[in-house]
């Protein structure tokens, strides 16, 4: 086995990490290898936020749905403003209403942590400033002038989520790790090199690719995937079912998702079509893939992730309970290739078992405690669970079989 030494450098103007490679056949062919790196260095840094954040948001819907027993379809702060709830529930309520907004808050940073971390990897210091700002343009795009009814006005574009964070992560990382080789200065200029020059072109070139290329282009997605589930809801049933269930687990929250909802929305509300896949396809991803962490060594006598996603696994399942599908991101970032097929075919799995057996469900939430509003609670249940189970087992044997042929290494 061919080692990687990375050299250290002491001088602090050095921005980009530096690494020493012998140059063999099978570095030659390791892309795939070093792209993980810099993905799972970015994955490493966003989970305990991911886990802080969700924990924090999912407990604040505890006390008003599960301890007050409120209604799904009223909000923590209509609770409040009802009058109904005095002295200690009051009280109650009111953290509840603080660590929804702290929680989901916090939950904002993980996509920016990841995309600032990735860049980091790859370029430095500088790369971890620019991708952290790509990161969070890609959760909050900058709003952009249009002309309406003749004046101009700011309007936000659709947000391009962790797709467009991994996309700005990976293209300013090693942005700015060619401008650190290229651009030559004396040694009396390298701290404005480092501080001043690279910094304001990183940070411009990232302006111009997330308002320009990376974010229009979660625009079209979103568009395509709206008109495609409209279409096939005027179709029938089960071909929205089943569009939908993919739609709505593709991106785990991203824009994709949020299309799918919208439409999925405007059809429950207006009692054409349930929204029963959609709410199956939220939790099938964050439980299937929770659950590989737990069943890896019944299944295979072994773990078949780095020990820190064991933690995200317990953490994934009970944020599915809560109705947040975010909980997934981190397994899917780590090897989407395979990862995001499994967990859409999974969704799907699941979906059309419960809408095929008859439950209907309504009301659009997929928290635990919105179950009672559902028509046939048991058809619902099996399709999350036969759905959950196909992804894990999957993930598993798969994972499983590349440890074997060495493709894949666990810490």
């Amino acid at each position: 086995m061919v080692v990687k030494k990375k050299i250290v450098s002491t001088n602090s103007s050095e921005d980009a990490p530096k690494t020493e490679t012998p140059k063999t056949n099978e570095q030659k062919t390791g892309v795939w290898t070093e792209i993980s790196k810099h993905l799972m260095t970015g994955i490493s840094y966003m989970i305990p936020v991911l886990i802080m954040g969700g924990l924090v948001g999912a407990f604040s819907q505890i006390i008003p749905y599960v301890i007050f027993g409120l209604s799904p379809d009223v909000s923590i702060l209509d609770a409040i403003n009802s009058g109904n709830y005095t002295g200690f529930n009051f009280t109650l309520l009111n953290i509840a209403q603080l660590m929804q907004s702290f929680g989901f808050t916090l939950f904002g940073f993980a996509i920016p942590l990841f995309a600032a971390f990735t860049a980091f990897s790859i370029g430095g210091k500088t790369a971890f400033a620019t991708g952290f700002i790509g990161g969070y343009i890609a959760v909050k795009p900058i709003a952009t002038l249009v002309l309406q009814d003749g004046k101009w006005k700011e309007v936000a574009p659709v947000p391009s989520g962790f797709l467009g964070a991994i996309i700005i992560a990976f293209a300013i990382g090693y942005f700015v790790k060619f401008l650190n080789e290229k651009i030559k200065l004396p040694k009396n200029w390298l701290a404005f090199k480092t501080t001043f020059l690279i910094p304001l072109i990183a940070a411009i070139v990232t302006m111009i690719l997330m308002v320009y290329v990376i974010t229009p282009f979660g625009g079209v997605v979103n568009g395509w995937i709206k008109a495609v589930l409209e279409s096939a809801g005027k179709s029938g049933e089960f071909m929205y079912a089943l569009i939908l269930s993919a739609t709505t687990a593709f991106d785990l929250g991203g824009p994709v998702n949020k299309a799918a909802g919208f439409v999925a929305l405007g059809f429950t509300t207006d009692k054409i079509l349930p929204v029963t896949a959609r709410c199956i396809a939220i939790v099938t991803p964050s439980i299937g893939l929770g659950l590989s962490t737990l069943l890896d060594r019944v299944l295979v006598r072994r773990r078949v992730y780095d020990k820190q996603f064991y933690e995200a696994g317990k953490t994934s399942i009970f944020l599915a309970f809560m109705g947040i599908s975010e909980g997934a991101i981190p397994f899917a970032l780590e090897r989407p290739m395979f990862t995001i097929p499994l967990y859409v075919v999974g969704s799907i799995i699941g979906a059309m078992t419960g809408v095929g057996l008859g439950a209907v469900q309504w009301f659009p939430e997929s928290a635990i405690w919105a179950w009672p509003l559902i028509t046939n609670i048991f058809p619902y249940v099996l399709g999350i669970a036969v759905g959950s189970l196909f992804i894990a087992v999957v993930n598993i044997y798969y994972r499983n079989h590349l440890i074997k042929i060495g493709k894949l290494e666990v810490l």
